[in-house]
Protein backbone atom coordinates (compact mmCIF):
# COMPACT_ATOMS: atom_id res chain seq x y z
CA UNK A 1 0.00 0.00 0.00
CA UNK A 2 1.25 3.48 -1.04
CA UNK A 3 0.01 6.35 1.39
CA UNK A 4 0.13 9.23 3.68
CA UNK A 5 -1.51 9.26 7.20
CA UNK A 6 -2.24 12.77 8.43
CA UNK A 7 -1.34 11.53 12.05
CA UNK A 8 -2.00 15.23 13.79
CA UNK A 9 -3.14 18.13 11.75
CA UNK A 10 -2.84 20.88 14.86
CA UNK A 11 -0.21 23.45 15.85
CA UNK A 12 1.40 23.43 19.25
CA UNK A 13 -1.27 23.35 21.44
CA UNK A 14 -3.67 21.49 19.65
CA UNK A 15 -7.28 22.45 19.11
CA UNK A 16 -8.98 22.50 21.84
CA UNK A 17 -6.24 24.77 23.60
CA UNK A 18 -6.24 24.25 27.52
CA UNK A 19 -7.91 27.31 29.18
CA UNK A 20 -8.59 28.93 26.04
CA UNK A 21 -10.98 26.21 23.46
CA UNK A 22 -11.87 25.94 20.19
CA UNK A 23 -11.08 29.74 19.26
CA UNK A 24 -12.31 30.43 15.32
CA UNK A 25 -12.91 26.38 15.06
CA UNK A 26 -16.76 24.72 15.21
CA UNK A 27 -16.67 22.60 18.06
CA UNK A 28 -19.18 20.52 16.54
CA UNK A 29 -17.30 19.62 13.05
CA UNK A 30 -15.41 16.53 14.60
CA UNK A 31 -12.48 17.92 12.13
CA UNK A 32 -11.77 20.64 14.50
CA UNK A 33 -10.55 18.51 16.80
CA UNK A 34 -6.60 18.19 16.17
CA UNK A 35 -3.91 16.70 18.05
CA UNK A 36 -0.17 17.80 17.27
CA UNK A 37 1.33 17.39 13.99
CA UNK A 38 2.75 14.27 12.47
CA UNK A 39 2.77 12.45 9.10
CA UNK A 40 3.47 9.00 8.15
CA UNK A 41 4.19 7.90 4.85
CA UNK A 42 4.45 4.55 3.53
CA UNK A 43 5.64 3.42 -0.23
CA UNK A 44 6.16 -0.14 -1.74
CA UNK A 45 6.55 -1.40 1.90
CA UNK A 46 8.97 1.28 3.40
CA UNK A 47 7.58 2.86 6.67
CA UNK A 48 8.59 6.72 7.99
CA UNK A 49 7.37 8.46 10.71
CA UNK A 50 7.84 12.56 10.10
CA UNK A 51 7.77 13.75 13.53
CA UNK A 52 7.63 12.96 17.14
CA UNK A 53 4.54 14.79 18.29
CA UNK A 54 3.57 14.61 22.04
CA UNK A 55 0.27 12.99 20.95
CA UNK A 56 2.54 10.36 19.26
CA UNK A 57 0.87 7.35 21.07
CA UNK A 58 -1.99 7.63 20.68
CA UNK A 59 -1.41 8.74 16.97
CA UNK A 60 0.22 5.38 16.37
CA UNK A 61 -2.55 3.05 18.01
CA UNK A 62 -5.03 4.32 16.39
CA UNK A 63 -4.20 3.98 13.15
CA UNK A 64 -2.28 0.27 13.89
CA UNK A 65 1.05 1.26 13.06
CA UNK A 66 3.88 -0.46 15.32
CA UNK A 67 6.94 -0.35 13.01
CA UNK A 68 8.76 1.89 10.86
CA UNK A 69 12.28 2.03 8.96
CA UNK A 70 12.70 5.56 10.18
CA UNK A 71 11.74 8.92 11.42
CA UNK A 72 12.83 12.15 9.84
CA UNK A 73 12.90 15.39 12.05
CA UNK A 74 11.54 18.83 10.16
CA UNK A 75 12.96 20.87 13.76
CA UNK A 76 13.24 20.05 17.62
CA UNK A 77 10.49 22.18 18.88
CA UNK A 78 8.51 20.88 21.43
CA UNK A 79 5.39 19.52 19.33
CA UNK A 80 7.34 18.00 16.77
CA UNK A 81 9.32 15.97 19.57
CA UNK A 82 8.36 15.28 22.83
CA UNK A 83 6.74 11.61 21.73
CA UNK A 84 10.18 10.51 20.82
CA UNK A 85 9.98 8.32 24.12
CA UNK A 86 7.44 6.17 22.31
CA UNK A 87 9.82 5.14 19.94
CA UNK A 88 11.26 2.81 22.08
CA UNK A 89 8.04 0.80 21.26
CA UNK A 90 8.73 0.84 17.97
CA UNK A 91 12.01 -1.04 18.80
CA UNK A 92 10.87 -4.29 19.92
CA UNK A 93 7.76 -6.06 19.09
CA UNK A 94 5.21 -6.11 21.45
CA UNK A 95 4.53 -9.77 22.18
CA UNK A 96 8.24 -9.25 23.00
CA UNK A 97 6.98 -6.88 26.06
CA UNK A 98 4.79 -8.91 27.23
CA UNK A 99 5.53 -12.75 27.59
CA UNK A 100 7.98 -14.98 29.08
CA UNK A 101 9.79 -15.64 25.82
CA UNK A 102 13.30 -14.40 25.30
CA UNK A 103 13.37 -10.95 24.12
CA UNK A 104 14.51 -10.50 20.61
CA UNK A 105 17.52 -8.74 20.14
CA UNK A 106 16.01 -4.79 19.62
CA UNK A 107 15.63 -3.44 16.31
CA UNK A 108 17.81 -0.27 16.03
CA UNK A 109 15.50 2.43 14.83
CA UNK A 110 17.26 5.44 12.70
CA UNK A 111 16.96 8.84 13.24
CA UNK A 112 17.59 11.54 10.69
CA UNK A 113 17.52 15.67 10.95
CA UNK A 114 20.17 18.25 10.25
CA UNK A 115 23.16 18.69 13.03
CA UNK A 116 21.59 21.63 14.82
CA UNK A 117 18.65 19.43 14.90
CA UNK A 118 19.94 16.25 16.41
CA UNK A 119 22.43 18.21 18.94
CA UNK A 120 19.16 19.92 20.08
CA UNK A 121 17.52 16.35 20.69
CA UNK A 122 20.56 15.07 22.39
CA UNK A 123 20.51 17.83 24.72
CA UNK A 124 17.32 17.44 25.98
CA UNK A 125 16.83 13.37 25.48
CA UNK A 126 20.49 11.92 25.84
CA UNK A 127 19.19 8.71 26.33
CA UNK A 128 17.25 7.91 23.80
CA UNK A 129 20.67 7.41 21.51
CA UNK A 130 21.90 3.61 21.00
CA UNK A 131 25.27 4.51 21.95
CA UNK A 132 24.01 5.21 25.36
CA UNK A 133 24.29 1.48 27.89
CA UNK A 134 21.06 0.71 28.72
CA UNK A 135 20.48 -1.22 32.05
CA UNK A 136 16.71 -2.98 30.70
CA UNK A 137 16.13 -3.19 26.88
CA UNK A 138 12.81 -1.86 27.36
CA UNK A 139 13.40 1.28 29.53
CA UNK A 140 14.37 3.88 26.42
CA UNK A 141 14.55 4.23 22.65
CA UNK A 142 17.66 2.95 20.99
CA UNK A 143 18.19 5.38 18.18
CA UNK A 144 20.56 5.85 15.47
CA UNK A 145 21.22 9.58 14.76
CA UNK A 146 21.61 10.30 10.55
CA UNK A 147 22.97 13.74 10.24
CA UNK A 148 21.61 15.18 6.44
CA UNK A 149 22.19 18.09 4.41
CA UNK A 150 20.23 19.99 2.07
CA UNK A 151 19.40 19.24 -1.61
CA UNK A 152 21.44 16.12 -0.91
CA UNK A 153 19.19 12.67 -1.44
CA UNK A 154 19.63 9.83 0.84
CA UNK A 155 17.55 6.77 0.90
CA UNK A 156 15.50 4.40 3.35
CA UNK A 157 15.27 1.33 1.97
CA UNK A 158 12.81 1.98 -1.35
CA UNK A 159 12.26 5.81 -0.91
CA UNK A 160 14.65 8.07 -2.63
CA UNK A 161 14.61 11.10 0.30
CA UNK A 162 15.51 15.07 -0.40
CA UNK A 163 15.95 17.44 2.53
CA UNK A 164 14.77 21.15 1.85
CA UNK A 165 15.82 24.19 3.78
CA UNK A 166 13.05 26.75 5.25
CA UNK A 167 13.65 29.58 6.95
CA UNK A 168 12.17 32.25 8.66
CA UNK A 169 10.53 30.40 11.82
CA UNK A 170 12.91 30.80 15.42
CA UNK A 171 14.60 28.09 14.12
CA UNK A 172 15.82 27.22 10.19
CA UNK A 173 13.25 23.89 9.54
CA UNK A 174 13.75 20.91 7.16
CA UNK A 175 11.30 19.61 4.92
CA UNK A 176 11.54 16.56 2.36
CA UNK A 177 11.10 15.47 -1.05
CA UNK A 178 9.64 11.80 -1.39
CA UNK A 179 10.59 10.11 -4.45
CA UNK A 180 11.29 13.30 -6.52
CA UNK A 181 7.83 14.94 -5.70
CA UNK A 182 5.53 11.91 -5.47
CA UNK A 183 4.53 13.97 -2.03
CA UNK A 184 6.28 16.78 -1.00
CA UNK A 185 6.42 18.13 3.47
CA UNK A 186 6.80 21.72 4.15
CA UNK A 187 7.58 22.19 7.46
CA UNK A 188 6.90 25.29 10.05
CA UNK A 189 8.12 28.12 7.90
CA UNK A 190 7.70 32.09 6.84
CA UNK A 191 9.70 32.33 4.22
CA UNK A 192 11.12 29.44 1.09
CA UNK A 193 14.67 29.98 0.31
CA UNK A 194 16.14 30.30 -3.37
CA UNK A 195 17.58 27.56 -3.62
CA UNK A 196 14.42 25.12 -2.07
CA UNK A 197 11.91 26.90 -4.82
CA UNK A 198 13.91 26.41 -7.49
CA UNK A 199 14.57 22.72 -6.49
CA UNK A 200 10.43 22.33 -6.16
CA UNK A 201 9.56 24.21 -9.58
CA UNK A 202 11.93 21.72 -11.46
CA UNK A 203 10.16 18.38 -10.20
CA UNK A 204 6.19 17.25 -10.44
CA UNK A 205 5.07 17.74 -7.12
CA UNK A 206 1.83 15.31 -7.01
CA UNK A 207 0.94 15.47 -3.54
CA UNK A 208 2.04 18.70 -1.29
CA UNK A 209 1.22 19.11 2.58
CA UNK A 210 2.37 22.72 3.93
CA UNK A 211 1.53 24.80 7.27
CA UNK A 212 -0.91 27.18 7.84
CA UNK A 213 -0.72 27.91 11.31
CA UNK A 214 -2.69 30.97 11.28
CA UNK A 215 -4.73 32.60 8.14
CA UNK A 216 -3.40 35.94 8.89
CA UNK A 217 0.76 35.88 8.88
CA UNK A 218 2.79 36.55 11.90
CA UNK A 219 6.54 36.78 13.03
CA UNK A 220 7.24 33.41 12.20
CA UNK A 221 4.51 31.69 10.18
CA UNK A 222 3.46 31.99 6.72
CA UNK A 223 -0.66 33.17 6.18
CA UNK A 224 -2.63 31.81 3.39
CA UNK A 225 -1.75 34.36 0.91
CA UNK A 226 1.65 33.54 1.46
CA UNK A 227 0.74 29.55 1.03
CA UNK A 228 -1.77 30.14 -2.34
CA UNK A 229 1.25 32.57 -3.82
CA UNK A 230 3.77 29.44 -3.25
CA UNK A 231 1.69 26.98 -4.22
CA UNK A 232 1.02 29.06 -7.72
CA UNK A 233 5.18 29.25 -8.32
CA UNK A 234 5.36 25.16 -7.06
CA UNK A 235 2.27 24.04 -9.12
CA UNK A 236 1.47 21.12 -7.11
CA UNK A 237 -1.46 18.44 -8.27
CA UNK A 238 -2.94 18.16 -4.52
CA UNK A 239 -2.79 20.36 -1.53
CA UNK A 240 -2.98 19.37 1.52
CA UNK A 241 -2.89 22.34 4.86
CA UNK A 242 -1.75 21.62 8.34
CA UNK A 243 -0.63 22.47 11.34
CA UNK A 244 -3.81 24.44 11.63
CA UNK A 245 -4.28 26.72 14.96
CA UNK A 246 -7.02 28.50 16.49
CA UNK A 247 -8.28 30.49 13.85
CA UNK A 248 -8.36 27.91 11.06
CA UNK A 249 -12.10 26.09 10.91
CA UNK A 250 -11.87 23.46 8.52
CA UNK A 251 -15.06 24.68 6.72
CA UNK A 252 -13.67 28.41 6.88
CA UNK A 253 -10.61 27.12 5.44
CA UNK A 254 -12.04 24.87 2.85
CA UNK A 255 -13.71 27.94 1.53
CA UNK A 256 -10.90 29.95 1.08
CA UNK A 257 -8.87 27.73 -0.97
CA UNK A 258 -9.06 26.75 -4.74
CA UNK A 259 -10.25 23.52 -5.78
CA UNK A 260 -6.95 21.38 -5.74
CA UNK A 261 -6.39 22.30 -2.01
CA UNK A 262 -8.11 20.98 1.29
CA UNK A 263 -7.37 21.33 5.21
CA UNK A 264 -6.30 18.58 6.85
CA UNK A 265 -8.03 16.42 9.84
CA UNK A 266 -6.57 13.93 12.17
CA UNK A 267 -6.50 10.50 10.32
CA UNK A 268 -6.78 12.30 6.70
CA UNK A 269 -5.80 9.48 4.68
CA UNK A 270 -4.24 9.74 1.24
CA UNK A 271 -3.60 6.83 -1.17
CA UNK A 272 -0.86 7.42 -4.01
Amino acid sequence: MNRIIVLGSGAAPGIPIIAYGWGDCNPHNPKNRRGRAGVYFEFDGTKILIDTSADLRNQLINHNINEVDGVLYTHAHADHIMGIDDLRALNYKIYDLFTDEPKNKPEILNVYGTKGHLDEIRHRFGYVFADIPATETTQRPQLVPNIIEFLKPFHIVKVKITPLSFTGHPVPTTGYSFNDGQFVLIPDYKTIPPQTLEYLQKIDVNVLIMPLTNIEPTMYHAGIEDDLNNIQKIRPNRVIFTHLGPKCDYDNIMRLTPENAEPAYDGLEIEL
